[in-house]
């Protein structure tokens, strides 16, 4: 295993200037995408939707919200142990998930970052390492999704299919990217090391700058080899399973929050679901826009919601589950940390 230097441990940091472009890109992007959501709507339809919540759901919902979040960690622990010779700490891989999560609310895809700084600290663990177990990660999501896409395609109501054409097209898409990343990914690493040694690229190297990336690759593999072992297959599959249970979990409580039991069922709520997780796919702040038109068309046009009820409803979901599940447990963490910190310093 190479040496958890300094410098592997902190990953490389992107330009400041091209990264803030982005960020205001996307910032504007979830801001044209929420006007086309509520352009039509009726505020105090709304409002008088948004007074009717039940809370013992809602209640619920942070609990399996953070579950998920939990679970999510616990997995982790799974892919990142290869990079590791002590066991890794299920706290040190929670809390880099939920700050992760947290910094997702305000800078979109920058939560993968934070994930990536605090485990890597935490843990002493190479950054690219950590950046393959994170890839897998993503992997494992997608696949899930495309998954629940392919089966709520053969139930989704044709008009629904209709107006969003793209479902076909973009599900596919994502299962031959998906298949195709799983396929590779294990093998990045050690393509790259059989690269790095081909005479073209070793003459013309710096040595330094071999050694470096030598090692990098080195460490990516090692990060791929929960793909590697068959015998974490059924538990890591399982985990991926309970996660979006729990997500699904999180809409169907709402549904109940809100006493629209009566016109989704678990089914068309999984078809909701299904269709509000691509939304999420979208880079915006909190997914922010996206998760909030697809959703609330997706009920409108799937269970017969009245389009203001499903904008109350999708508005509290999001609120609930991407900015109070994450930001609470966050804060609460940071806070944790901190003391501790100068308590032991003192």
């Amino acid at each position: 295993m190479p040496e958890n230097t300094p410098e592997n441990v902190e990953p490389p940091k992107p330009a400041a200037g091209n990264n803030l472009a982005k960020q205001i890109g996307a910032g504007l992007f979830a801001v044209l995408l929420l006007w086309l959501t509520f352009k039509d709507s009726n505020w105090k339809e709304i409002w008088r939707y948004l007074q009717t919540v039940q809370p013992l759901p809602v209640a619920l919902l942070f609990v399996s919200g953070l579950t998920s979040h939990f679970l999510r960690a616990y997995r982790w622990v799974f892919l990142l142990q290869p990079l590791s010779e002590k066991k890794i700490g299920l706290f040190n891989s929670f809390f880099a998930v939920i700050i992760g999560y947290a910094v997702n609310v305000a800078i979109p895809r920058g939560g993968e970052v934070a994930r990536l700084v605090s485990i890597c600290r935490s843990e002493n663990l190479p950054w690219a390492g950590v950046l393959s177990t994170m890839l897998i990660d993503r992997m494992l999501d997608l696949g899930l999704l495309v998954f629940l896409l392919g089966s709520c395609l053969l139930v989704l109501p044709k008009d629904l299919l209709a107006s969003m054409p793209w479902l076909i097209p973009g599900g596919t898409s994502l299962l031959i990217g998906t298949v195709i990343g799983l396929i590779v990914l294990p093998s990045v690493g050690t393509i790259l090391q059989k690269l790095l040694q081909m005479p073209f690229l070793k003459t013309r190297l710096p040595q330094p700058l071999l050694e470096k990336l030598v090692a990098l690759a080195a460490q990516f593999d090692t990060g791929t080899q929960a793909l590697k072992n068959p015998v974490k297959y059924p538990l890591i599959a399982g985990l991926s399973f309970l996660i979006w249970f729990c997500y699904w979990l999180n809409f169907y409580l709402m549904v109940f929050a809100f006493n629209l039991q009566d016109k989704i069922d678990p089914l068309k709520c999984l078809i909701i679901f299904t269709i509000g997780s691509v939304g999420v796919l979208i880079p915006t702040p909190g997914s922010v826009g996206g998760f909030h038109f697809l959703v609330s068309k997706g009920m409108t046009m799937t269970a017969n919601v009245p389009p203001d009820q499903a904008l109350a409803f999708v508005t509290v979901l999001h609120f609930l589950a991407f900015i109070l599940v994450p930001c609470i447990p966050a804060l609460i963490l940071v806070l944790f940390a901190g003391k501790a910190k100068k308590t032991t310093t003192n």
